[in-house]
């Protein structure tokens, strides 16, 4: 064979190019969406430890207010979380939590628990989950308004987070307290939707979120003939 038919056959035919393109863009269908599922889950993951962290502080605070109360108030635990209370005595004013995302305004007490270059940040928009940004407590079309309480569907805005309750279906007189995360797509544009199998009106679709607390409730509407001392030596046995 002559050295100039060496040289017509070094190169790629078109065929055989052809099929290198379409191996690498088949593993590249197979890789990118894999990658991105992989961020959008760490993402998720990121929002998890960020909910377990605000959870803690959500409880640290509701605790120093039932243990610091003034006056003859005896609220518990629970109901500085699920409850508007009102008192005459300065600085008392407290707002309830439950049904909020963690950018309203109602989590100013438990923020300042929070030293700033600690505060979890949300991994979809890299800001403080207190900030205003994070809150998207507007009432849509669909959402269920109690009389001035708001409880909205969830937000079309990517790793919000939302403080709900459900009574516990053994144990009636406790309240479950869980924050709850949104979805980066909405399953549908105009509602919203919830991570996963979240939901806030049953409880299995609750526990699905992130537990704060499982809290005693003496009364259907905010009891308060026990108050956090009581609740805690029953707890413990004593």
């Amino acid at each position: 064979m002559s050295k100039a038919d060496d040289k017509k056959r070094a190169g790629f035919t078109l065929i055989e190019l052809l099929l290198v393109m379409a191996i690498i863009g088949l593993l590249l269908a197979l890789i990118i969406p894999r990658a991105q599922r992989a961020q959008l889950d760490a993402k998720f993951a990121e929002v998890r430890q960020c909910g377990s962290e605000i959870a803690a502080a959500i409880m640290t605070w509701a605790e120093d207010k039932a243990r610091n109360q003034v006056g003859r108030t005896n609220y518990t635990t629970r109901d500085f979380l699920y409850t508007d209370i009102e008192s005459t005595d300065p600085g008392f004013t407290s707002y309830k939590l439950s049904g909020k995302y963690t950018g309203n305004e109602a989590f100013a007490g438990v923020k300042s628990l929070l030293p700033v270059e600690q505060r979890p940040k949300n991994p979809f928009n890299f800001v403080d989950y207190f900030a205003s940004v994070n809150d998207d407590q507007v009432v849509r079309d669909e959402a269920v308004v109690y009389e001035k309480y708001e409880v909205p569907i969830p937000s079309k805005k990517p790793g919000l987070l939302f403080l709900t309750a459900q009574p516990d279906p053994l144990l009636k007189e406790y309240l479950n307290f869980y924050l709850l995360y949104t979805a980066t797509v909405a399953v549908d544009a105009e509602r919203g939707s919830w991570y996963g199998a979240m939901d806030h009106e049953t409880y299995e679709g609750l526990r699905h979120g992130i537990f704060v607390a499982r809290l005693y409730d003496d009364q259907e509407d905010g009891g308060r003939e026990e108050n956090l001392i009581d609740w805690q030596r029953r707890q413990t046995g004593r």
